[in-house]
């Protein structure tokens, strides 16, 4: 062995730590219920609190991924992140037993804003990690009901017409799943958070399977409570494990 290379010394800036909890980068849309039950139970408090610790956790452990926030309720709108602390949920305006309203979409200021339109929600967020690059694409929803708005296209060629109906129906549902097979084609792993605090939340839940079983994603059912420690798991189980969809 050749003199004068022994013994070693290391300095600290001789050594890199490597941060082995991601696999590979991730992009993420983050969909909030934003319709009028949502103000019940404290869910909006816990949602946007989630909402914030994910920003904070990508921007700090995970540099190399996007998180993206759009709300729902009658129409989608993307959030900005400066807004995430003053989001609310959309004000109930009709008490109506039945409703049926079909407006264009650009006139949807006009009816009534605390419908729940997963539909739109899902079009926009695949649209977005279209324009990702990520190893990984996800979106995750949290909902507290099954979908009672979607969109149909215009036969004059104009705006999309948005469609408000409640009791919910099959259309709206049935739009919301289309969308989301359209996600699951395209390679983006969707996870669903249901919140559910009262025994009543339970009539809906056969959609949220269906949603799940179709797009072979993964669903949990939780309180606004522990809303936190499970979105914070499933995002971090979902960047370690890539497989194909298919």
């Amino acid at each position: 062995m050749a003199g004068g290379l022994l013994p070693l010394r290391f300095r600290d800036e001789d050594l890199v730590v490597f941060n082995q909890e991601s696999v590979a980068d991730s992009a993420l849309v983050v969909l909030l219920d934003l319709s009028g039950s949502m103000m019940r139970y404290g869910r909006h408090i816990a949602a946007k609190r989630v909402a914030m610790g994910m920003r904070a956790l990508v921007r700090s452990k995970f540099p190399l991924d996007t998180v993206e926030f759009i709300g729902f309720a009658s129409v989608a709108e993307r959030i900005r992140e400066a807004d995430l602390p003053l989001v609310m949920p959309k004000p109930i305006t009709t008490y109506d037993w039945q409703v049926r309203v079909r407006v264009p979409l650009d006139q949807a200021g006009s009816t009534h804003p605390h419908f729940t339109n997963l539909h739109h929600g899902l079009r926009m967020a695949r649209a977005s990690l279209a324009r990702r690059a990520a190893a990984n694409k996800q979106i995750f929803i949290i909902t507290d009901g099954e979908p009672t708005a979607h969109l149909t296209e215009s036969k004059a060629g104009g705006a999309p017409i948005l469609n408000l109906i409640y009791p919910p129906s099959e259309a709206s549902a049935t739009a919301a799943l289309r969308e989301a097979f359209r996600c699951q084609q395209e390679g983006i792993r969707i996870s669903s958070f249901a919140l559910i605090e009262e025994y009543q939340g339970s009539d809906w839940v056969s959609f949220i399977d269906q949603l799940t079983r179709l797009v072979r994603g993964v669903a949990f059912y939780c309180t606004a409570g522990d809303l936190g420690s499970t979105i914070l798991e499933s995002y971090l189980s979902g960047k370690r494990v890539k497989k194909p969809l298919g």
